[in-house]
């Protein structure tokens, strides 16, 4: 492939260069605008095999109708030139995407696709913007997109179900009402963009739609984000015909920008709301308080400002307000966090999950005061703040490592909102230049953000308080309406509902012609340039790096990156049954105890401080890849300990492993409060649908004595809590510290520890003499093991279960979930394995058999089939389902058909593979993703370029 030309250039045909710098003084952005339309282009150039476009609109409602979410969803049906549902995703597959997205936020909508290479992209883009700016919009697409009745007189329509299946959370109606309250009158950002159900049954029309889009999807209004390495001339030429096809429409009504409205002031005094959501259990709830904050527009240098602040306030367990508020002994949350919403003028707010019920009304008094008090002494730890930016600066580089595309995109958006000036756009772009400054920024400064946007601030409180009763109310709401509804229609009328219904699919799955789905040929791979890297082990010696002579077997990768990527996997084979229940609780403490160096004890407090001044991230896990609570991820048998340090750290990464590993104390005082925050915080868990039904699959599925089961929600809420009444007493006290110590013992002797590192060796000194170090002086090597020791998942499963399903009631969800396993492959060099992955992805493929069937009638908002080789297991899932059993009946009979005919549609075969390779690729698209793929192929058993040879 040609080298990219990185100087734009001033003018393109019919395109004029507005800026070009530079991204965090690396990344290459440059900003056209169509002198003949007023189309707005934006060109980041990411390294990496993969192009992104983010193609972003400003919009603003002022009402619950969800017009902005429900165009979003009709956007896919159907263009002016390509009148047929499913066209833009089975095109999207053949120019090597997975179909295409989109998202709805407040104040702007989204659409995006990401395809490997250039080639696929500049084929499939005009084909997507061809449907954003001239969509059909058909009253048939809006009956099975948005909103319909069935025959059985019950609501229906993917864009319903979606929101049926979050209205009624706590989260949900927390952030609605705050945003009622902090944007009060007419304002957009008090809107559901996504649509009440109320408004979606009886006033969102198509007519409405039409409108919203004619106001909104205007050239104009339209800025196309493009990341990745693509010419700026073959984006233009690929737009002509586009822009051609604008002109032709005539002049256009005068466009007014979005969100330039005054936002009204707060009215009234500071509120304290409590707010019902339902809810199977009435122990916990959550409670926040929010603040308006500074303006995205005018003083972007304080909303930064104010987000380092909160991190001040939050993010660690020695933050003030975890200390006050959680780590002690009668917590009165799991966990305090922040969120801030980026608005015109921003709002800010704190949040506490699992609150003990009768401890909401003592968070808001107890909050103001720790406020006022922190203000009042100015009791702010300068050396803290200061790490605290670091840290941020580094998460910020990181960021562009691991999530450049998202990372560059989101600037830009926030930019297209609410930015004006190049000068806006540079200050975006390059946040570390705010940041050193306010590392320079003195403690009356931060006192002065602490005072104007919090404490002296007026603020809006809710108490989220869980009800039995609401759940009911809301049962009994939904079964009156229903039977209301079908009192007047009628068996004539709901006959007649079903045929409309009936018609609308009909019309919808029209086939279009075969030439329009062939009309964009599938790009080649071979272009497509892949991060290198470089792979070195303790099996052999060499010259670059020897690891021959380490104490514990390790792995290295060299690739391209500024961090170096740390990974203790730590074998649990060993462990006996009577000790894996405390691995959740043992590896959970690990980072927030105080540890003993040098003779000395240093503090939890110390510790925590200075690890998050040494490092960028850190983790612990039962498994590879788990990011949830009471959750295993990939081969459970391993427990995993990860850090993410600067370069010029990476000794002291090491360092902190070792600490970390084998010199931190167990106190019955640390594990207490951290057995009652993990123990608080299994309310939340209980919440979640898709958690809970993963978790009975789990169930029916693992054995007893797995770390699968011993880390499931039910076992440890009861074992956490039988560890907090033991750790009362000396005798418990003392037992628990013993079976802490042993079980650490155990997983990281020597045999059972592998050390996987990634870095860039260019900037490393010798970094096998460092990993010599890596045991305490009175760790004895008694054997060395000589690889990754693997334990498959599958080898883990029951032999026998009595059980083969269940059913779980959950009061506080109006939407489904649903999980089906069945037995599968158990190795990725299995010879079935490629025809595996197509015949799936057939199935599943956007506009595929699954996607009409399900999805298209409204039964399922989320649907997938999968396969877990490590498990031996092939998944059915369905996600916000309104009627599984119909979902159920649809994969049955579409695999029963593949069964009987045994015929296949070559288009949409040559789309699926076409998908396949995108995702293979997408698994390489960053730097971090290179690092998790590498890592896990070990367990595999595989080359980590395994999947490349895949797909050939």
């Amino acid at each position: 492939m040609p080298p990219i030309d990185k100087t734009p250039p001033s003018n393109m045909v019919g395109f004029e260069l507005l800026y070009s710098l530079q991204a965090f003084d690396r990344i290459p952005v440059s900003e056209y605008i169509s002198k003949k339309t007023g189309l707005t282009v934006v060109i980041a150039e990411v390294e990496g095999p993969v192009v992104n476009g983010y193609f972003c609109l400003a919009t603003e409602a002022f009402d619950d109708d969800g017009l902005p979410h429900t165009l979003e969803h009709l956007i896919f049906l159907g263009s002016e030139k390509y009148p047929y549902k499913g066209v833009l995703d089975l095109l999207a597959n053949r120019c090597l995407a997975s179909g295409t997205n989109a998202w709805t936020d407040i104040d702007h909508t989204c659409y995006t696709m990401e395809t490997a290479g250039s080639e696929g992209f500049l084929a499939l883009m005009p084909i997507f913007l061809e449907h954003i700016l001239y969509p059909v919009l058909t009253e048939e697409g809006f009956i099975t997109e948005v909103y319909h009745v069935t025959e059985e007189g019950k609501d229906a329509g993917v864009v319903f179900c979606e929101m049926q299946g979050r209205e009624n959370s706590a989260e949900s109606r927390m952030h609605l009402e705050l945003a009622r309250q902090i944007y009060p009158g007419k304002c957009g950002y008090s809107s559901e963009t996504g649509g009440r159900t109320q408004n979606l049954r009886e006033t969102t029309n198509n007519t409405k739609v039409r409108e919203f889009h004619k106001k909104f999807y205007r050239p104009e209004n339209l800025k196309l984000i493009i990341t990745g390495q693509i010419k700026h001339a073959d984006v233009f030429k690929a737009l002509e015909k586009l822009e051609e096809k604008i002109i032709s429409k005539g002049p256009r009504e005068p466009f007014d920008r979005p969100w330039q409205s005054p936002v009204p002031p707060i009215e009234g005094d500071s509120k304290e709301l409590i707010i019902k959501y339902p809810n199977d259990e009435e122990n916990h709830g959550l409670y926040a308080m929010a603040w308006r904050g500074p303006s995205c527009v005018k003083d972007l240098y304080s909303v930064t400002a104010t987000i380092l602040l909160l991190k001040y306030l939050t993010e660690y367990s020695v933050s003030p307000l975890p200390k006050e508020f959680v780590e002690i002994e009668d917590p009165y949350a799991s966990k305090v966090s922040y969120n801030i919403s980026e608005n015109s003028e921003t709002c800010i707010y704190l949040l506490f999950d699992d609150v003990p019920v009768g401890k909401l009304p003592e968070i808001g008094p107890k909050l103001r005061t720790v406020l006022k008090k922190i203000l009042d002494e100015g009791d702010i730890d300068m050396e803290r703040l200061y790490s605290i930016i670091n840290r941020y600066t580094l998460e910020n580089l990181s960021n562009l490592e691991n999530s450049p595309h998202h990372t560059v995109a989101f600037m830009i958006i926030g930019h297209m909102l609410y930015g004006n000036t190049k000068d806006d756009l540079e200050q975006r772009v390059n946040p570390l230049t705010d940041l050193t400054k306010l590392q320079k920024e003195p403690k009356e400064y931060w006192l002065g953000i602490l005072r104007k946007y919090m404490v002296e601030n007026k603020y809006i409180a809710t108490q989220m308080v869980p009800s039995k009763e609401e759940q009911q109310k809301l049962a009994k709401e939904e079964k009156e309406r229903v039977e209301k509804r079908i009192k007047e229609l009628g068996e004539e009328g709901l006959k007649k509902q079903g045929e409309i219904l009936c018609n609308a699919i009909e019309f919808n799955e029209r086939p279009p012609p075969p030439e329009m789905l062939t009309s964009v040929p599938i790009p080649s791979i071979e272009s497509i340039k892949f991060h290198n890297i470089s792979r070195f082990s303790s099996a052999e010696k060499n010259e670059r790096i020897n690891l021959s002579d380490t104490p514990i077997f390790t792995y290295f990768d060299h690739l391209k990156t500024n961090f170096v990527y740390m990974f203790a996997l730590l074998d649990t084979s060993s462990v006996p049954d009577e000790l894996r229940s405390y691995m959740p609780l043992m590896l959970e403490s690990l980072l927030e105890l105080p540890l003993e160096r040098d003779g000395k004890n240093i503090p939890y407090e110390e510790v925590v401080a200075q690890l998050n001044d040494d490092t960028v991230s850190s983790s612990t896990s039962i498994g590879v890849g788990s990011y949830e609570s009471f959750s295993c991820g990939s081969y459970s048998n391993t427990a995993t300990m990860v850090l993410q340090v600067e370069s010029s750290k990476y000794e002291k990464g090491l360092s902190w492993l070792k600490e970390l590993l084998y010199k931190t104390v167990f106190t019955v005082e640390r594990l207490k409060v951290i057995a009652m925050k993990m123990n608080n915080s299994v309310s939340q868990v209980k919440r979640c649908g898709r958690s809970v039904v993963a978790y009975a699959m789990r169930g029916l599925r693992y054995s007893e004595d797995s770390n699968v089961m011993k880390n499931g929600i039910i076992h440890q809420n009861k074992f956490l809590t039988e560890i907090i009444e033991k750790l009362d007493s000396e005798a418990g006290g003392k037992e628990i510290l013993e079976k802490m110590e042993t079980l650490r013992r155990i997983i990281t002797d020597p045999a059972n520890f592998v050390l996987y590192l990634a870095g860039n060796l260019d900037y490393l000194n010798e970094p096998g003499n460092a990993i010599k170090n890596i045991l305490p002086s009175e760790v004895i090597v008694s054997k060395k093991i000589q690889r990754l020791n693997v334990t498959a998942d599958y080898k883990l499963l029951k032999q026998d279960s009595p059980l083969d399903g269940c059913i779980i009631g959950m009061g506080c969800l109006e939407s489904s979930y649903f999980y089906q396993t069945i037995n599968s492959i158990t190795s990725y060099t299995d010879p079935d394995f490629p025809a595996l992955m197509l015949y799936l992805q057939y199935i599943i493929q956007a506009e595929g058999p699954m996607w009409k069937q399900i999805r298209g009638k409204g039964y399922s908002y989320h649907y997938r089939m999968s396969t877990k080789v490590n498990e031996g297991l092939l998944y059915l899932i369905y996600g916000r389902a309104t009627n599984v059993v119909g979902a159920y009946k649809e994969t049955k009979d579409i695999i029963q058909e593949r069964l009987e005919s045994r015929q296949w549609d070559g288009t949409l075969l040559d789309s699926a593979r076409s998908s396949i390779i995108f995702k293979i690729i997408d698994e390489e698209k960053t730097i971090g993703s290179v690092v998790s793929l590498s890592v896990i192929s070990y367990f595999q058993g595989v080359d980590y370029q395994y999947n490349r040879y895949v797909s050939n």
